[in-house]
């Protein structure tokens, strides 16, 4: 079974969470950065790094809140079963110039919009294992 780790950006306006998501780049899906763990990297730091590239944004990862989601990859030779393991980030610093800007849109996006726009049942997956830890993600989020 193939596995990736992937990023859910997010800041604490007032008492409202806001996550960041990015278009697939297709430009069909509304998605979390995700990709795949290169080596020497820590899960952490592979999700960190595929939120810059394709979403142009740092933070703090939460890796003691990551949590696993079922999903399925489209490849060249058909579907496959993969495991993206969602780590929250605390973002920190958003850059206008960023790798993958020229094939991806993103946007801050309550968490009720963005089960509007999620774009498939894995996306809906890390959403809602995203909200069962805002409890824990309020008390350790500085409120910006």
């Amino acid at each position: 079974m193939l596995r990736q780790v992937g990023a859910i950006p997010f800041v604490i306006r007032e008492t409202e969470p806001l996550v960041l998501m990015i278009t697939s780049r297709t430009h069909e899906r509304w998605i979390f950065p995700k990709g795949a763990v290169e080596e020497g990297e820590t899960a952490a730091e592979a999700a960190l790094r595929e939120a810059y590239e394709e979403a142009g944004i740092r933070g703090r990862m939460l890796e003691q809140f990551a949590h696993d989601v079922q999903a399925v990859k489209q490849l060249s030779d058909g579907p496959r079963d993969l495991i993206v393991t969602y780590i929250p980030l605390h973002f920190s610093e958003q850059h206008d110039d960023w790798p993958e800007r020229k094939n991806r849109d993103r946007h801050w996006v309550t968490l009720s919009d963005a089960r509007k726009i999620a774009g498939g049942p894995d996306i809906h997956g890390a959403l809602e294992g995203f909200e069962a830890l805002l409890p824990d993600l309020h008390s350790i989020a500085k409120i910006r």
